[in-house]
């Protein structure tokens, strides 16, 4: 079991501040670790990534450029040459870059393919130059550099197992507890030790109130926020929390600017997280202590069910995990008991598991959305006691057994499932 002071570690290991949707930034890192290793003219960059990688950048919009996908990102990031602004490093982007990025890429000199025997995260990015062959890897997370070659000279070589011992200890001692564990241990830390949660509020909020004076990605906010959205929806809590968002997820992944604070690696889970907690947080006027330590238990879930389902799923994880780590975290704030708390996970289990990533794109705002409604319900209903029923379906009688279902569910039941959303994908170039 997470010690309080290891929680926090945790917490601020896991909880970062990203632009732009993960994956492409993902490869823009590889690129620029390996960019700044040489100052000679790029003649190609020839890219490897894992399946899932490779689904979600095809569609997502690049912050600072009006171009979606892969070499885009690639391309940018060897030119950038910063990898130690880490997913932030896109904010780096000038219009000269942008000349370089779109010269190389009209050139076709930037490709991108799936290497079918890495399961897990992977990119490996291979740099042409006049001079120069340079290769770096990223395997395990979005930031984890395994490998920087120069001129088959090797620069950088990280010990995988030693290094994934030492970076998935935590990790490991999160996997070991219950759901009634991680409140526990959140219930012991104090406002003051939990206030760095905050910033991932005031950030995503400002994420989310970006298309408020413009239309982002084809208007699912506007739509929210016209006349007619609000005659149908009213101004309620379940209102609001779709609002903020789907808004925050739309921007984010059009391209907007604007920095997001994210949760297990990801950008869009740290919205997904965050805004429907603060949202019932201030709706239900908590005191700043029952906040942030329901952000944390959030975050904390969010992360364990990540660890169960791995990265990159078939399955939408921002709302098979972080819809429900968001209904567990709203659980907590109605006054929920701990089995009331796993009733949350119960009653996600049988509602959302099985929904598809079909990459990262704008139209996850509708997914994301429909996940946050789905947790302020399961979370009401869990705290008024009527959970699914443990016969019924995947659900299981320990939230802990539940999440172990949407798992298998993901990992073995739904193992093609991948293969044939690319397959698809790929049929409309």
């Amino acid at each position: 079991m997470l010690k309080k002071e290891e929680m926090i570690t945790l917490l601020k290991n896991d909880v970062v501040p990203a632009l732009g949707c993960t994956e492409p930034v993902c490869v823009a890192l590889c690129a620029a670790n390996a960019g700044k290793m040489t100052e000679n003219k790029i003649r190609s960059i020839e890219v490897e990534v894992n399946a899932g990688i490779y689904k979600n950048g095809m569609s997502a919009g690049i912050p600072g450029c009006d171009y979606v996908g892969l070499p885009y990102a690639a391309a940018l990031g060897a030119y950038l040459k910063n990898p130690e602004k880490g997913l932030e490093l896109l904010e780096d982007i000038t219009p000269e870059i942008l000349e370089q990025m779109k010269e190389l890429c009209g050139m076709a000199a930037v490709s991108v393919k799936i290497k079918e025997q890495e399961q897990g995260l992977y990119v490996k990015c291979k740099i042409k130059t006049e001079a120069d062959m340079i290769t770096s890897v990223i395997r395990g997370t979005h930031t984890n550099l395994v490998y920087l070659e120069k001129n088959g000279k090797i620069i950088y070589e990280k010990n995988q197992e030693n290094g994934q011992a030492s970076d998935n200890a935590l990790i490991e001692a999160l996997k070991q507890m219950t759901i009634a564990q991680i409140r526990q241990v959140a219930d012991t830390a104090s406002a003051e030790e939990l206030h760095f949660l905050m910033d991932g509020v005031e950030m995503n909020e400002r994420l989310a109130a970006y298309s408020e004076d413009k239309k982002v990605g084809v208007g699912i906010a506007d739509t929210l926020r016209s006349e007619k959205g609000s005659e149908v929806l009213k101004n309620d809590l379940l209102t609001r929390i779709m609002l903020k968002v789907s808004s925050a997820a739309e921007s984010r992944l059009d391209g907007c600017p604007l920095p997001t604070m994210s949760s297990s690696g990801a950008g869009t889970k740290g919205l997904v997280v965050i805004l429907p907690v603060s949202e019932a947080a201030d709706a239900l006027g908590v005191s700043m202590e029952k906040k942030v330590r329901a952000l944390a238990i959030a975050h904390l879930v969010n992360r364990y069910i990540n660890a169960y389902i791995g990265k990159l799923s078939p399955m939408c994880s921002c709302v098979m995990a972080s819809s429900t780590a968001a209904s567990v975290g709203i659980a907590y704030l109605l006054g929920g008991s701990d089995e009331q708390l796993g009733y949350a996970v119960r009653n996600m289990s049988g509602t959302v598991t099985g929904m598809i990533c079909d990459g990262g794109k704008v139209g996850c705002a509708m997914k994301v959305a429909t996940g946050s409604s789905a947790a302020l319900l399961c979370a009401l209903t869990a705290v008024h006691d009527a959970p699914l029923r443990v016969s019924d379906g995947i659900c299981a009688e320990t939230p802990e057994d539940c999440i172990r279902h949407m798992a298998q569910i993901g990992n073995q039941g739904m193992a093609q499932t991948d293969k044939e959303i690319i397959h698809i994908m790929e049929q409309k170039k």
